[in-house]
């Protein structure tokens, strides 16, 4: 239980991880990407079309747009909001992991790493089944 426990959370995280990372940065990246836009020195023409993509697409979309359509003068704009997206989402991350780390560590409380025969455990037993107790070596005279 404890293994298919392990499995299912590992599961789980590789499959919310890249979702939460993801909508963390994009989300900050249209953030960012509307407001460099409003305060962009760029044509009229140009900032509303990167605005209508933007409101379809995100910045993703405009930095997808081919060289002389009609919004793509705002590539550069659209590649600082990635970027400040995931600058945004990486700590995010990290966060997780060190969360991870001490539910971990909260978890272990308690479990100790050896066990003897003394204290109720396994011992592990000698090649020679005797429970550890070596036999004199016969002497010859």
């Amino acid at each position: 239980m404890a293994s298919a426990t392990t499995n299912m959370l590992r599961d789980l995280g590789f499959a919310l991880g890249p979702v939460i990372v993801g909508a963390v940065a994009l989300s900050n990246a249209g953030s960012s990407f509307a407001a460099n836009l409003s305060v962009a020195d760029l044509p009229a023409a140009q900032v509303a079309a990167a605005s209508e993509v933007a409101a379809a697409g995100g910045p993703i979309a405009v930095n997808s747009l081919p060289a002389g359509a009609p919004g793509s003068a705002t590539h550069g704009l659209a590649l600082d909001a990635m970027g400040s997206g995931f600058t945004t989402a990486f700590p995010v991350c990290g966060v997780a992991a060190a969360d991870a780390a001490v539910l971990t560590a909260f978890g272990m409380i308690g479990v100790s790493g050896h066990r003897s025969a003394k204290d109720g455990g396994f011992a592990p037993e000698s090649p020679a089944g005797d429970g550890g107790r070596a036999e004199p070596a016969p002497t010859t005279v």
